[in-house]
């Protein structure tokens, strides 16, 4: 695909998306200013799904930097604090053992398990530490046995987590410690269990999209153009329109990560050459992009930017 940039539509990859309140507490915690961080984080203590969201963008932004840690100093016993602390730690640990970048980060594996456990005793009913462990087992290559039992003290605090369920398919990817034939199962499994209108619905396309990433890293050419065809395999299509009826198409299908789930849509839709559906899909996402799926099938602002333009402009 050529590189294609539309001047009329700008892009914007801030994972924030909407929530306007969190990037601004993020400019701030950028600054030095964590006191807006730490309002909030406490006005979503009972709004699971949003504090995930925030938890996870702030520390995201917070992991080169040492805010964090002097806001804890000072205020040891906030268990917000404590919780964004575990997943700065974890979101550290992830990318060294990824080989990113080095972080400077001097907190070992157990250091880091440590942490989350803490934040997990100070905020006994969040399902946040529990997501930092499950994510942290990537790092750690924990064994299963280990990864379910992270995974069913998140269940008992947030049955349908959205974020946490994701980050175990990720444990299960074969670029990590799983198969493709794990990937698939869980996938299949908690789309079929959870409930008309969760985002959970959405994650065979999101093991789609790994499936195509893996196979294609070492194609070229030809064959890379004859990988492009899973998109149009049936399963891929009766994929499509369960995540169309059970969730696209279901009233209040809004929740914090919409903007994630909705690119996943809208990608297997335009690659599945169904333009019709893809329409709504893309119009509903507006500028609030991410580069996954979009980096799979080449530069993730061309991309998007070209079929937003051919299928709505």
């Amino acid at each position: 695909m050529a590189v294609f940039r539309s001047k009329a539509f700008k892009v914007s990859f801030d994972p924030a998306f909407d929530d306007l309140d969190l990037a601004e507490a993020r400019d701030e915690l950028a600054q030095g200013r964590w006191e807006p961080t730490r309002d909030l984080l406490e006005d979503t203590r009972k709004n699971w799904d949003r504090r995930v969201h925030r938890v996870k963008v702030l520390a995201d932004t917070s992991a080169a930097s040492a805010w964090i840690e002097r806001w804890q100093a000072l205020d040891p016993h906030n268990p917000d604090a404590a919780t964004l602390r575990a997943q700065v730690e974890v979101v550290r640990a992830v990318r060294d053992r990824s080989q990113v970048r080095d972080t400077g980060t001097s907190k070992t594996l157990p250091e880091v398990e440590a942490l989350c456990r803490r934040a997990a005793s100070l905020s006994p009913k969040d399902p946040m530490p529990w997501i930092s462990l499950i994510t942290l087992a990537r790092a750690q290559g924990s064994s299963r046995d280990e990864l379910w039992r992270r995974w069913n003290e998140l269940r008992d605090r947030d049955p349908w987590s959205r974020d946490g369920h994701h980050q175990t398919l990720i444990y299960l990817f074969a670029a990590w410690h799983g198969s493709h034939a794990e990937m698939y199962d869980f996938a299949y499994w908690l789309a079929g269990e959870a409930p008309d209108g969760s985002p959970l619905t959405v994650l065979p396309l999101v093991a789609h999209a790994e499936s195509y990433r893996a196979h294609s890293a070492d194609k070229r050419g030809a064959g890379r153009a004859g990988l492009d065809m899973m998109w149009t395999e049936d399963q891929v299509g009766l994929d499509l329109d369960r995540i169309l009826e059970r969730w696209f198409r279901r009233p209040g299908r809004q929740h914090a990560q919409a903007k994630a789930d909705l690119n996943y849509l809208a990608h297997g839709l335009i690659y599945a050459d169904r333009h019709n559906d893809a329409r709504p899909a893309l119009q509903a996402i507006g500028q609030h992009v991410t580069r996954l799926p979009w980096a799979y099938t080449g530069d993730p602002e061309s991309s998007f930017s070209y079929w937003r333009q051919r299928l709505l402009d």
